[in-house]
């Protein structure tokens, strides 16, 4: 049983980073998606529902990781289907105004549950037999948590509420490229009904690392100096690649190490 928990986790989670990487258009290609991440989920209820953990912790682990992991990914895709779906045609101020409303909201779920995000974060674990165990009633911890409204078999107190923060880390990226993307509109007159034009790059290197520079707000107009600068370097000539490398395996072997 075990092996086919692990093999229904590893396949799902295959399966919607292949989806993300083909993602062309959010309003068409995300329904199927998302189908295809709830039909998995069904099948790993099906398995976890009936199924006891031979450890408190293997069941702590899957209930405060894995399952929010990949949950988090249907949130996340259901919200910014519905944000896209549901997002105005209109003027410059009122397109901002329903993209900082999802940043509003995001601040307001931060500060409902500072405590517990706090806790999470931070990686301590004194509590996790009470948030992350199944059967759990402490009501004190589970006023927001709709307890006898889920399938106790499927949740915790609190696994919906971690896949809840980590789909909103990924919301609000989102939105802060969909708001840079707007203002790099607006402040280049495009129409707000029309996608930014997609074409092949003619002009110079230079000039696009201009619109990189508007779009991100930075800049980057010296950006041939800051090259001979890195090249002149005697040692350590990609020191900020290392740093991501560095960031990168640290972050691997945390989550091996779980």
């Amino acid at each position: 049983m075990k092996d086919r928990i692990a093999k229904i986790v590893n396949e799902l989670s295959i399966s919607i980073q292949k989806q993300e990487l083909e993602l062309l258009d959010i309003v068409q290609d995300i329904p199927a998606i998302i189908l295809m991440i709830e039909n998995a989920f069904e099948d790993l209820k099906a398995l976890i529902s009936n199924y006891e953990f031979s450890i408190q912790e293997e069941e702590i682990t899957f209930f405060k990781y894995t399952k929010p992991k990949l949950f988090s990914k249907l949130i996340y895709l259901r919200k910014i289907y519905y944000l896209e779906i549901k997002r105005p045609i209109s003027n410059y101020a009122t397109i901002r105004a329903y993209l900082e409303k999802g940043h509003e909201q995001i601040n307001d779920f931060c500060n409902k549950n500072i405590e517990f995000i706090q806790y999470y974060r931070s990686g301590q674990t004194c509590f996790d037999e009470y948030y992350f165990l199944r059967g759990r009633r402490e009501m004190d911890l589970n006023l927001e948590s709709f307890y006898f409204e889920r399938d106790q078999r499927f949740s915790t107190n609190f696994d919906f509420k971690v896949a809840k923060l980590l789909a909103n880390d990924m919301l609000a990226a989102y939105l802060n490229c969909e708001l840079a993307k707007l203002r790099y509109q607006e402040e280049n007159n495009y129409p707000t009904d029309i996608e930014m034009p997609s074409a092949k790059w003619t002009d110079k290197k230079t000039a696009l690392a201009t619109i990189f520079g508007r779009i991100f707000n930075v800049d980057l107009s010296d950006i041939y100096h800051i090259y001979l600068e890195i090249r002149s370097r005697k040692t350590n000539r990609t020191e900020f690649l290392n740093r991501l490398i560095k960031a990168l395996n640290k972050r691997m072997d945390e989550a091996d190490s779980k």
